[in-house]
């Protein structure tokens, strides 16, 4: 196979990483065959990771960073917890849609026990920034009064779940599905159990 002299080696290793684990899974994954899909050699991959798990790893890190900033983004210039959650959550569902791979290799890599995951702070942060917009939530009295984590797994899971179908289906979810998805998820985590408009 004839290997790429120019372009961006760590997009492409990134972009033939995610291609090969939505294909075969995580623990299935080979070097080799993330090299073949990049048009790289195995060296090269090497030469960017020491490790499968090390790639694998720093995958995984840079689309939760890019996950992480959409929604933070998205939140940014929003006033209050409710219209913050929203943005937030439609960021979330938007990311899935338009990178399926990047969500299903976050969605299968977060299912997994791995030594890098406890304890790195990095991902400590980016979960304490999403926990702490909904503690604020549940602070004004928007949000019900119970564990945050129960409540971003309420709000997560439709948005996973959404981004699932996209990704294994190939299929299109129009605008008011999503709109009627949220209003459902909403009503079950906010206290006045009213929906929310944009």
């Amino acid at each position: 196979m004839a290997r790429p002299t120019t372009g961006d080696k760590p997009q492409d290793i990134r972009r033939a990483t995610v291609d090969e684990v939505s294909a075969v899974g995580s623990t299935s994954v080979s070097v080799n065959k993330i090299a073949a899909r990049a048009g790289l050699s195995v060296g090269t991959i090497y030469r960017y990771h020491r490790s499968k798990d090390e790639l694998l790893f720093s995958v995984f890190m840079e689309v939760k960073r890019d996950i992480h900033a959409a929604m933070m983004t998205a939140a940014a210039d929003r006033q209050g917890p409710a219209a913050r959650i929203r943005a937030m959550w439609f960021a979330l569902v938007d990311y899935g849609f338009q990178a399926p791979g990047d969500f299903q290799l976050v969605e299968l890599m977060s299912s997994e026990t791995r030594v890098q995951f406890s304890g790195n702070e990095e991902l400590k942060q980016l979960q304490s920034e999403v926990l702490g917009e909904i503690q604020k939530g549940v602070d004004d009295g928007t949000l019900v009064n119970t564990n945050v984590r129960t409540i971003e797994t309420v709000l997560a899971s439709p948005a996973i779940t959404l981004a699932r179908r996209v990704a294994m289906g190939r299929q299109v979810i129009d605008d008011d599905e999503v709109e009627r998805i949220f209003t459902l998820v909403w009503r079950g985590v906010a206290a006045d159990r009213q929906g929310l408009s944009g």
